[in-house]
C-alpha cells in the first residue's frame, strides 16, 4: 500500500494547525478563568471548596500511610479483591453522604 503525497501533506498541515493552536492557548490566571475555560459553574466549584476545606485533619493518617508503605516495601502487604471492592464501596457511601 503506498500513500500518496497528499495524503501525507494532510497530516502534516493538521499536526502544524494542532501544534499551533497548543501554543496559542494562553495560561489561566484565575480560578474564574479555569471555570469559565471548562464550562463548569463557580457555584459547583465553591461547594467543592468548601467541603474540602471543611474537612477534618486526620493526625493517625501520615502514620497508618508510613505503615502501609512499609508493609507495602516488605512484601508482607497482602489484600484479597474482596478487600478491595468492600472498601470502594464504603468509601462511595461516605463520598455520597455528604
Amino acid at each position: 500500500m503506498q500513500i500518496s503525497q497528499f495524503e501525507t501533506q494532510k497530516v502534516l498541515d493538521t499536526v502544524r494547525e494542532l501544534r499551533n493552536r497548543k501554543k496559542q492557548e494562553q495560561p489561566v490566571r484565575s480560578v474564574v478563568e479555569l471555570a469559565k475555560k471548562l464550562g463548569v459553574s463557580l457555584d459547583e466549584v465553591n461547594k467543592h471548596k468548601e467541603r474540602l476545606l471543611m474537612q477534618e485533619e486526620d493526625p493517625a493518617r501520615e502514620r497508618r500511610v508510613r505503615e502501609l508503605s512499609a508493609r507495602i516495601a516488605e512484601g508482607t502487604y497482602d489484600i484479597t479483591s474482596e478487600e478491595v471492592i468492600d472498601m470502594a464501596r464504603r468509601r462511595s457511601i461516605a463520598d455520597n453522604s455528604r
